[in-house]
């Protein structure tokens, strides 16, 4: 694949270096620069101005546009690329997801998460403290842990664990008890509330049964959440992201952005979809608070539009399908509504609220069923170049994908979480879905834009073994989940860079490496056209450029290739005997 990804590559001839007046700020020399433009050419220096690309061709040809002041960054015949567009990544619960806020919880056993809370107790500040826990999954484990399982060891601290996707969570006795909920409550529409034999309620809450214990968690600080995110930028920069969509975010989160942005404090361009939750009030509710800020530059800090969420995820049978899961069930969406007729009646006019005031809707779609859904709701509500998507889109079948690629509706695809799962869903949707889950080829090949997100941090946000993963379909026990769902090396980068671009409403100034553009770029410690597909996942990043300026470079001191800050997303806090707010800071500078 890497062979046929390099067989296209165009090169940019001799003397198409594009000089501008006055010396270049940086040049990347000594190797491979892959463009991602639409003929993917190839060049072997780029010379940046100003925080934009200033020329891209033969390295004798920029090095003539160097001064005495013009930095000088060693490639070391590794790959150049534009930097990562991350299209789907939430950023601060990335950054919250890590000690001293959130407790590491994947693990094996049972036991060991009970362990892990009994030493999270220790540490508490309180002898009432919340305890914050995250990371555990339910196919590992051999069940979900119960407020049984933690009562012995929490006392009086009231403990919230999350599953890794986000979609449940495991609270303790205290928990239960502050929110009121007993044997007799009834969850909301789409949710669920685990119970015994003797129909006591577990503690274990799926999907939408979730809000009814969020109201009595105590929220993250501004100065928390501001923290966290500053921390994830960093490393993020360790693994060449440059831009990020986070979908789903509040106003005050927002204002955090806008905050650092107008102080110059942040360092990543990011596109904003606002929470649209599950009803048309919430719709309203936000788009009638929502304001936008002219002291802002948008090339950081966008609102693009609206996110709603409609249905679950497929390991706990609540995507909604057209066909049974094997278990007989088909899963319901989570939008208000008695019955699926309102339901769709409710998505549709969430989607015509966003639309009417201008604003792109990206949707949480699973299953097929919600999927085509979406998709009319879409359709139905016309309007311009919004760019509309579906967001996860695991099952759309041939007929909705040729729908979305007539109507310019985008697809949000995960690779790093097929990587994660392989075929570990098959006992539950079956093999022809875990086969098909995740389309890339198909959706190409139906016209569809396709763009990749990691959905950090339900998984690391490491796009390399996206790539991996969108090309050979392995997952990370080797099983292969879809060989005729594969892509090229050259398709897969696309979904991380350019598409995610066009995402943003952004191609004309990100995304590929041409003149004029904005200089993101991300540099790899090899050639990832022609080394082993298995082997890209373990490619370091050795710098990090935004706007123009280095933000990372490996060479410096600072630990952070990209299984380090996979590491770092999915073990919680410790690398190496270090805090990785330690790392954070040494990646900063």
């Amino acid at each position: 694949m890497a062979a046929a990804g390099a067989a296209v590559a165009g090169a940019f001839p001799a003397g198409t270096a594009e000089a501008r007046s006055g010396p270049a700020d940086l040049i990347v020399h000594n190797g491979r620069v892959l463009t991602l433009d639409q003929h993917f050419r190839s060049a072997e220096a780029i010379a940046v101005r100003g925080g934009r690309v200033l020329a891209v061709g033969g390295a004798r040809e920029v090095k003539r546009l160097a001064g005495p002041r013009t930095q000088l960054l060693d490639a070391a015949g590794g790959t150049v690329l534009p930097g990562i567009n991350d299209s789907h990544l939430h950023l601060s619960s990335f950054g919250l997801n890590r000690p001293p806020w959130t407790y590491d919880v994947d693990k094996a056993t049972i036991d060991e998460v009970v362990e892990a809370v009994r030493a999270a107790v220790a540490q508490a500040p309180s002898p009432d403290s919340w305890i914050r826990g995250g990371g555990w999954q339910e196919l590992k484990l051999p069940r979900a842990p119960r407020a049984a399982d933690i009562d012995p060891v929490s006392g009086n601290h009231p403990v919230v664990l999350k599953d890794f996707s986000g979609h449940a969570i495991s609270v303790n006795s205290a928990v239960l008890r502050l929110a009121g909920i007993t044997r007799d409550t009834v969850p909301p529409v789409g949710g669920v509330i685990d119970k015994d034999a003797d129909g006591e309620p577990t503690g274990v809450l799926r999907e939408t049964a979730r809000n009814l214990v969020q109201s009595v968690i105590p929220a993250f600080s501004a100065a928390e959440v501001s923290q966290a995110i500053d921390i994830g930028v960093g490393l993020l920069h360790a693994v060449g992201i440059t831009s990020l969509t986070e979908p789903g975010i509040g106003l005050d989160t927002l204002e955090i952005y806008r905050d650092k942005a107008r102080a110059r404090r942040l360092p990543m361009r990011i596109t904003a979809l606002l929470s649209g939750g599950m009803a048309p009030a919430t719709v309203r509710r936000i788009l009638g608070g929502y304001r936008p800020a002219k002291d802002v530059d948008p090339r950081f800090v966008r609102v693009a539009g609206i996110k709603v969420y409609a249905d679950g995820i497929p390991r706990f049978h609540t995507s909604w399908m057209n066909q049974p899961y094997l278990d007989g069930t088909n899963g319901t969406m989570v939008i208000d509504g008695a019955n699926p007729a309102e339901q769709i009646a409710n998505l549709h006019e969430m989607i015509r609220l966003a639309t009417d005031a201008g604003m792109q809707v990206g949707t949480h779609a699973t299953g097929d069923a919600t999927t085509d859904a979406v998709v009319a709701g879409y359709v139905k509500a016309g309007g311009p170049d919004l760019r509309h998507y579906v967001i996860h889109c695991n099952f759309p079948s041939a007929a909705t994908l040729r729908t979305m690629a007539r109507h310019d509706i985008g697809a949000n695809l995960n690779a790093e979480i097929l990587y994660l799962q392989g075929r570990v869903l098959e006992s539950i949707i079956g093999p022809e879905l875990t086969e098909y889950q995740w389309p890339y080829r198909s959706a190409l090949n139906a016209g569809v834009r396709v763009a990749s997100g990691s959905d950090a941090p339900v998984v690391a946000p490491a796009w390399l073994r996206g790539v991996l993963a969108a090309t050979l379909r392995e997952g990370a026990a080797g099983q292969v989940a879809g060989e005729a769902e594969r892509i090229t090396v050259r398709e897969a980068l696309a979904t991380y860079t350019s598409t995610s671009a066009w995402q943003d409403h952004a191609e004309s100034w990100k995304g590929t490496l041409e003149p004029g553009k904005a200089a993101d770029i991300c540099m790899v410690g090899g050639d990832v056209l022609e080394v082993n597909p298995h082997e890209l996942g373990t490619l370091p990043i050795t710098a990090t450029v935004v706007d123009g300026r280095v933000v990372y470079e490996r060479s410096s001191g600072a630990r952070g290739t990209l299984a380090d800050a996979a590491a770092l997303t999915t073990s919680g806090c410790s690398h190496n005997g270090r805090c990785c707010c330690e790392v954070a800071e040494e990646i900063r500078g």
